[in-house]
């Protein structure tokens, strides 16, 4: 089973914290988790930040995080801190 999570419209601290733990969750459950981008603009560090630690969680538990729909500034946003795919159990769709 995968779980699908929504990317909030509003990307702050206190929305970051809630969607941390709706991965906290998924991963507690064993599943893999698919993230409903919508087209994001940039991402903020914060965000970044979540990701990455869920992804690298994630491939600890043999799990994946998956980024579905992600605009082309969010993907620009990645790149900027060396996001770098082939290394990475974030996976970009």
């Amino acid at each position: 089973m995968i779980i699908t999570v929504a990317l909030p419209s509003s990307l702050g601290r206190s929305d970051a914290a809630t969607f941390r733990n709706q991965l906290i969750v998924a991963l507690e459950q064993k599943e893999s988790v698919v993230v409903e981008c919508g087209g994001a603009a940039a991402l903020p560090s914060l965000w970044i930040q979540l990701l990455h630690a869920a992804a690298q969680s994630a491939g600890a538990r043999g799990l994946g995080i998956t980024l579905r729909g992600l605009g082309d500034d969010a993907r620009a946003s990645l790149r900027a801190v060396g996001f770098d795919p082939a290394r990475s159990a974030l996976v970009l769709e």
